[in-house]
């Protein structure tokens, strides 16, 4: 493991501060992990000493798909948040082979990042770890093959994927339980007919990459079906802001093949027999309608990691993203759970 100045002799150019709004500070630099540069924004009320490093979806996504809307206005008025464009995706870039595209890679390069921050804003900030979606196994990852739960306060998982087979099973079960009750009530049946023909047709123990990609897509759509909060509430907006530096990588085409690949390796780690070696205080953030990852996946880790300093919240009126769906009781749970254990 590289050491401390290692790190410290990141790639950390284009720094600068100034003003996102009035009373916040805005702070963009590349970091540079294991010959890749990684995009990272720091946003918010740097002077609270209290950072939440916050890991985007994907394979694919990037942290300028997180940085907007009621959610992160209200986070940011009290904390620093941390947007990292993960290894192969967003803006993020750099020299490196394919085989360093992996889950284990990333995990290590967040490792780096958290003690990275700690040297640029001071080793007595509470640092906290946040994954929503796929970035929830970059997180899960990190926490039982890195050195970071020693770096962090605490750990929020926001529908985390931390077990992509695990996802896929219960994904399935969730379909037919709907599906059946959405069926009975005589709601969407040209929706719901052939999801539930579909679905019972796949096989647990057997499911394929044609199944994989349709369950996925098809949670989605789900969405626009069931009683889910106005989705538009808090919505982030497109998934690159627009006037940020980092567009034209952000969108770049290069990144496509590494996302497949990320994809791919995503199925290779299933992480719920190693949850109990996590000691962290634990946050877990679930919609109710979450077909993408569903909330069975929070339960199970609720009840596996190896600490009494845990919460479970599902939120009845939200699918894969509670933090656009409900973004008030979102901000009130996340903001409850710093305040407790920073």
């Amino acid at each position: 493991m590289k050491n401390l100045s290692y790190i410290l002799f990141a790639l950390c150019f284009c720094v600068v501060s100034c003003s996102k709004q009035e009373s916040e500070t805005f702070d963009h630099f590349f970091f540079r992990s294991d010959d890749a540069d990684l995009f990272v924004e720091v946003n918010g009320n740097i002077s609270s000493n209290t950072f939440i490093l916050l890991l985007h979806g994907g394979p694919g996504g990037g942290g300028e798909g997180y940085n907007e809307g009621y959610y992160v206005d209200e986070l940011e008025k009290d904390y620093a948040m941390v947007y990292l464009d993960q290894r192969g995706n967003g803006a993020s870039t750099g020299d490196y082979d394919k085989e360093s595209l992996t889950i284990a890679q990333n995990s290590r390069d967040v490792y780096q990042l958290t003690r990275f921050l700690k040297a640029k804003y001071g080793d007595d900030i509470s640092l906290f770890l946040a994954g929503h979606s796929w970035g929830g196994l970059t997180t899960c990852h990190a926490l039982v093959n890195t050195e970071i739960q020693s770096e962090l306060k605490g750990w929020i998982e926001i529908d985390g994927a931390h077990d992509y087979i695990l996802s896929d099973i219960e994904a399935i079960k969730l379909f037919q339980e709907f599906a059946t009750v959405e069926i009975a009530a005589g709601n969407n049946l040209s929706f719901w007919n052939p999801v539930l023909e579909t679905v019972n047709a796949m096989d647990t123990l057997n499911i394929t990459d044609e199944d994989q990609g349709y369950l996925n897509s098809t949670a989605f759509e789900a969405e626009k079906v069931l009683p889910i909060a106005d989705p538009e509430l808090a919505d982030s907006g497109p998934p690159y802001n627009l006037d940020s530096p980092s567009l034209g990588l952000a969108i770049s085409s290069a990144n496509s093949i590494g996302n497949v690949i990320l994809n791919d390796d995503s199925y290779t780690y299933a992480l719920t027999d190693r949850l109990g070696e996590i000691t962290l205080p634990s946050l877990f953030l679930w919609g109710k309608y979450d077909l993408v990852v569903p909330p069975a996946l929070g339960v199970s880790a609720f009840n596996l990691v190896n600490t009494t300093e845990k919460e479970l919240v599902i939120f009845e009126a939200s699918g894969h993203s509670p933090m656009s769906n409900e973004p008030e009781l979102f901000v009130e749970e996340v903001k409850d759970f710093v305040e407790r254990y920073k």
